[in-house]
C-alpha cells in the first residue's frame, strides 16, 4: 500500500504527517530559513529511516505529498518580496496607495500607514481604456507602454503586475501589455488582473494582482527548486499544495496565482480540525493552532470552514480571493519576552528556529515563552523535545530571564516567567474574543480544539477564560497542520463577472460564462489526474 505525506512548514518547525494505510506516523525537525526545501528533504529522509528504507524507496512508493507552505506569508511579514512593478490605466496608479481608507483602522491615531507594495515610482499609468460593457474607448498607445515599460527594466524589476479597468470583461489590453513586457524582459514574472481576480471592484483586483507580483518569484523558485529536489531524489508524480481555500492542486494550476497559497499552512490545520470535531460530534468549533513562531485561530460552525473572498487584510495587504478565515497573532513558542518603557512585551518578534529560544542550545540570548514555560516546569529538559528530535536545556535559560525580564521588572526569575506565561495567554484569548465577536458566536458555546506544539500547554487556561467546558486535544496535535493537509480534497475556485443590469441581463451570455468556468475547472482538475466523473462544481 501506497504512502500519502502531509508536510507543514513553519516559522521554527517543519512538521510531517506519513500515512500509510491505517498507520500514521509523524516527524518534526527544525525549519531551514536560508532553504525551506533543505528541510523538507531532511525531513523525508528522517521518515525513510523510521520507515526502514532508504529515502528514493519512500519517495517511489508514495502516491502523493500534500506540502501547505509559509513561503508567501513569510514574504509580506519581512517585506523581502520581488521588486515589483505595476502598470495601470492612465490616471489610475495611486489607486493600490488610496485603497479604502489610507489605512484599515482610520481611528487609530498609532497606526502608521501600510508600506506600499509597489512605491509610487514604479507605478506607471499608460493611456488606454475599455469600457464596462468591453467595448474599447481609448486603444492602447503601444509607444507609451514601451517606454512605461523602459522605465521599469531600468529600475531593475522582477516582477510586473498589469492591471487595467475592465480587463475581465475584454483583457485585449492586459494581454497585449504581457507581449511588450516579455519582449523586453522575458525573465521577469507576470502578473495579469484577469486571470488572478478577474472580477470588480477595481481596488480588490489591483491590490489582489500586486501582492501576486511581490511574493510569486519567491513561491514560484521555492517551488521549482523543491519539486527539482523531489524529483533528484526519487518522486516521480505531482507535489500538490495546499491553498488558501483548503483545497489543494498542482503547482501548475498555481504558477499563475500564487497568492492562492497564503495562509495555506493554517488552512490545513483548520480542514483537519473540521473533520476531527465532526468525529466527535462537535460541529461547532474554536481552532487554536500555537506553534513557534504564531498562534492561529479560526471557528467552525456548523462542521465547516467556508473560504471567504471579502476583507481578506492580510499582513495589511487586501487580498480578494478565498480564503479560510483564520486570525494570526505574533505569539508563539519562539516570541520574545522583553521589557520596553516598564511594560512586559511578548512577541510579535521571534527567535524562531536559528538561533531559536535560550533552552535549545543553539546560540539564542533572548528568553521567549518556550523560556518561560520551562522554567514552570510545564516543560520538561529531562525527556526528549520535539519527538525526541533533541534535548532541551536549562542552561543559560534563567540568566536570560533574569537579566531581560526579571531585573527590569525587580521580581524573581519565577516570577517573570509567570507573568510572560500570563501576558501571551491574555493575547490570545483577546484575539479570540475579537475573532468571534466579529462571527456573532459566543465562544462559551464552542469547543476549543487545541494543536500545534504549544496549542495543548495553554489549552486548559484559555478555556478557563473563555468560559469554554470541553476541550479537545488530538493526538496528533503536534503536527496537525500536516495531518490536516492529508484530508483536504483537491478543489479549485473559478470567477468571473458579468456586468449588467438586472433587468437587461442576458441568460445566455451568463451560460457561455459558466459553461467557461465549468470548462477551465475541469481541464485543471483532468490534467492533474484527476477523474471527470469524481469532479463536482
Amino acid at each position: 500500500m501506497s504512502y500519502r505525506i502531509g508536510i507543514d512548514i513553519g516559522g521554527t518547525f517543519t512538521d510531517f504527517a506519513l500515512l500509510r494505510g491505517g498507520e500514521l506516523r509523524l516527524h518534526k525537525n527544525l525549519s531551514t530559513p536560508e532553504d525551506r526545501s533543505i528541510g523538507v528533504l531532511e525531513g523525508l529522509a528522517a521518515l525513510a529511516e523510521l520507515e526502514q528504507c532508504t529515502l528514493a524507496e519512500l519517495l517511489a512508493d508514495t502516491e502523493a505529498i500534500i506540502h501547505g507552505t509559509t513561503v508567501a506569508d513569510n514574504t509580506l511579514i519581512e517585506m523581502n518580496g520581488a521588486c515589483t512593478g505595476l502598470l495601470t490605466t492612465a490616471g489610475f496608479r495611486d489607486e493600490l496607495e488610496l485603497r479604502r481608507g489610507y489605512k484599515e483602522n482610520i481611528w487609530d491615531v498609532r497606526l502608521p500607514p501600510p508600506q506600499p507594495i509597489v512605491p509610487r515610482r514604479r507605478r506607471l499609468g499608460v493611456p488606454e481604456r475599455v469600457r464596462h460593457d468591453g467595448s474599447v474607448h481609448t486603444p492602447l498607445d503601444e509607444e507609451a507602454a514601451k517606454a512605461a515599460i523602459a522605465r521599469l527594466q531600468k529600475q531593475g524589476v522582477e516582477s510586473v503586475a498589469i492591471c487595467t479597468l475592465f480587463s475581465f470583461v475584454n483583457p485585449e489590453h492586459e494581454q497585449r501589455l504581457a507581449e511588450l513586457v516579455r519582449a523586453a524582459m522575458p525573465d521577469v514574472h507576470i502578473s495579469l488582473s484577469h486571470e488572478v481576480l478577474p472580477k470588480s471592484p477595481e481596488f480588490e483586483r489591483v491590490s489582489t494582482t500586486a501582492v501576486n507580483g511581490y511574493v510569486g518569484p519567491r513561491v514560484t523558485h521555492y517551488i521549482e527548486r523543491l519539486c527539482d529536489r523531489l524529483e533528484e531524489a526519487g518522486y516521480a508524480r505531482q507535489l500538490l499544495l495546499m491553498q488558501s481555500n483548503g483545497g489543494v492542486m498542482t503547482r501548475e494550476y498555481l504558477a499563475g496565482s500564487p497568492v492562492r497559497v497564503l495562509a495555506s499552512g493554517p488552512a490545513g490545520g483548520v480542514i483537519g480540525g473540521a473533520a476531527t470535531g465532526a468525529a466527535k460530534g462537535a460541529r461547532e468549533l474554536l481552532c487554536v493552532d500555537m506553534g513557534g513562531t504564531s498562534y492561529d485561530v479560526s471557528v467552525v460552525q456548523g462542521g465547516s470552514a467556508p473560504a471567504e473572498a471579502r476583507w481578506n487584510w492580510h499582513h495589511r495587504y487586501l487580498v480578494a480571493v478565498p480564503m479560510v478565515q483564520v486570525e494570526t497573532l505574533g505569539a508563539g513558542g519562539g516570541s520574545i519576552c522583553s521589557v520596553q518603557a516598564g511594560t512586559l512585551h511578548v512577541g510579535p518578534a521571534s527567535a524562531g528556529a536559528e538561533p531559536g529560544p535560550v533552552c535549545y542550545g543553539r546560540g539564542g540570548t533572548m528568553p521567549t515563552v518556550t523560556d518561560a514555560i520551562l522554567i514552570l516546569g510545564l516543560l520538561s529538559d529531562e525527556e526528549g523535545f520535539a519527538g525526541g528530535g533533541f534535548q532541551l536545556t536549562r542552561d543559560g535559560v534563567e540568566r536570560a530571564i533574569k537579566q531581560h525580564v526579571a531585573d527590569p521588572l525587580h521580581c524573581s526569575v519565577e516570577e517573570a516567567a509567570f507573568n510572560c506565561w500570563r501576558v501571551v495567554n491574555a493575547n490570545m484569548t483577546q484575539a479570540v474574543r475579537r475573532l468571534t465577536a466579529e462571527k456573532g458566536c459566543d465562544p462559551k458555546a464552542l469547543t476549543l480544539l487545541a494543536y500545534g506544539g504549544n496549542g495543548p500547554v495553554f489549552a486548559a487556561i484559555q478555556a478557563q477564560e473563555l468560559g469554554i467546558d470541553r476541550v479537545l486535544v488530538p493526538r496528533t496535535s503536534p503536527g496537525f497542520s500536516a495531518t490536516g493537509a492529508l484530508t483536504a480534497q483537491p478543489g479549485i475556485d473559478e470567477e468571473r463577472a458579468y456586468l449588467a443590469p438586472a433587468s437587461e441581463a442576458n441568460i445566455e451570455r451568463l451560460r457561455e460564462l459558466w459553461t467557461e468556468l465549468d470548462e477551465r475547472a475541469e481541464s485543471f482538475l483532468t490534467d492533474a489526474g484527476f477523474a471527470r466523473d469524481a469532479i463536482q462544481c
